[in-house]
């Protein structure tokens, strides 16, 4: 139903998307999260068929059949006169009812052992699901703030481009009085030429941006869409050395319940090397009259009490082979929850390093965006006044695009950072759907 109403509202033309709309739209929609529920109902599945090692067996079998032979010649004798004589053909009935019960007693417990197993799979698969989850989130997450710092470059470039096309007119409007020359209109000409061209550029950059958040969200490619612009201003730097225990880290405690699924992986094949103990209670009745199989229930009747003890002996190395592979399994899960760790732990660092060097870095390019506005504001009062020329005009414009560009890519550089911070704490989508958080 939320799939359906989510098309509807695509094909309507959805109003722009904020953040958290975006998020929620992909953990509804997209595949991955899709895939890994799936995985979750798998082992809900197997955990249901986990009671068949203690739950009994019974199986019902009924037979009727007919069989027809031919003539047949024997031959008996030796040393003499063999006898010979020929049995008739015929036909027959047969009809038969068996009912068996199987019950498993003992088998180097196994049963419970996978039972065990099962629940660990299915917190396995729950903490999977909320570690794919995190990251779809931190995908949307850094195509929202690419596509949104993208338009706000594009934004930059239009009004260097009007700046140009400005200083062209003015260019041609002192030429036509004769303060300036044919090279200074030919100069203002290539200025906006360039400056077209870097929007069009940007154009091609938006555009890419916006194909970029519809596939992190699990939308066509080509899907109408526009998001709320953000300001990147108000941002908290976590304090550094303030990275906490990771021990909750969904991905973390994951392989955490894996590894103690492939440990139960190695008692399972462990318990092969014990013997089995099984009984059974099975009732039959037999017989070529078919009304006699289901009437005279106190006759025609078998009935068989089984106690069976097998000891494993010799199986050519087959269950030492399964226990070597579970353990080398769970030796492998073991080193990828330590390189997953360090991992987590370099992102956090890096996250951490980059969060407080860019607010640095922020901080000088307010300074560099003022200054720079200053020197455009002198060099076309120079240029106004014929004191300037178009050369120290064309740069000081390129001065100002630069810092607001740089500027634009450093606030959404932290704003990128601060998500890969929470996405490495592990409380992603705590920080951003406060309150949705499953």
């Amino acid at each position: 139903m939320i799939d359906l109403v989510l098309s509807l509202l695509l094909a309507a033309g959805p109003g722009p998307l904020q953040l958290k709309d975006c998020i929620r739209e992909a953990l509804q929609r997209h595949p991955e999260v899709a895939l890994s529920a799936q995985d979750v109902a798998r082992a809900r599945a197997e955990r249901h068929g986990s009671r068949s090692g203690y739950l009994p067996r019974i199986d019902l079998t009924i037979q009727d059949g007919y069989s027809i032979w031919g003539a047949q010649e024997h031959i008996y004798g030796s040393g003499g006169d063999p006898i010979k004589y020929t049995q008739p053909g015929g036909d027959d009935d047969t009809h038969s009812f068996g009912l068996r019960l199987y019950q498993n007693i003992l088998d180097g417990g196994k049963w419970w052992t996978r039972i065990e197993r099962a629940d660990r799979e299915i917190d396995r698969t729950r903490l999977a699901v909320e570690a794919t989850r995190e990251d779809v989130a931190l995908r949307v997450i850094v195509a929202y703030y690419t596509l949104v710092e993208s338009r706000q470059e594009l934004e930059v470039l239009r009004q260097a481009l009007e700046a140009s096309r400005e200083h062209l007119r003015l260019a041609r409007e002192r030429k036509r009085l004769g303060a300036a020359s044919r090279v200074d209109v030919a100069k203002a000409r290539v200025s906006v030429g360039e400056d077209r061209m870097q929007v069009e550029y940007k154009l091609r950059a938006v555009a890419k941006a916006r194909v970029d958040l519809n596939l992190a969200m699990g939308r066509p490619a080509g899907a109408a869409l526009a998001v709320v612009d953000v300001s990147p201003e108000g941002i908290e730097v976590p304090a550094s050395g303030g990275q906490g225990s990771l021990d909750e880290h969904a991905r973390l405690r994951a392989l955490e319940a894996a590894r103690e699924v492939a440990a139960l992986d190695a008692s399972m094949a462990r318990a092969d090397h014990w013997p089995r103990v099984a009984g059974s209670i099975s009732y039959s009745r037999n017989d070529p009259e078919f009304y006699k199989v289901y009437s005279r229930f106190d006759q025609l009747y078998r009935l068989t009490f089984m106690l069976t003890i097998s000891f494993p002996v010799f199986d050519g190395f087959a269950t030492s082979s399964r226990v070597e592979q579970a353990e080398v399994a769970a030796e492998r899960v073991r080193l990828e929850q330590d390189r997953v760790a360090l991992d987590l732990q370099g992102d956090l660092a890096r996250a951490q390093s980059d969060l407080h060097h860019l607010a640095e870095v922020a901080a000088v390019e307010d300074d560099n965006i003022r200054a720079a506005g200053q020197q455009l504001e002198l060099a076309e009062e120079s240029y106004r006044l014929g004191q300037g020329t178009a050369l120290e005009l064309r740069d000081a414009q390129l001065a100002v695009t630069r810092a607001r560009i740089a500027a634009v890519k450093t606030r959404f550089e932290i704003m990128i950072a601060l998500a890969g911070y929470h996405h490495a704490r592990g409380d992603l989508l705590a920080t951003y759907l406060p309150g949705e958080h499953p």
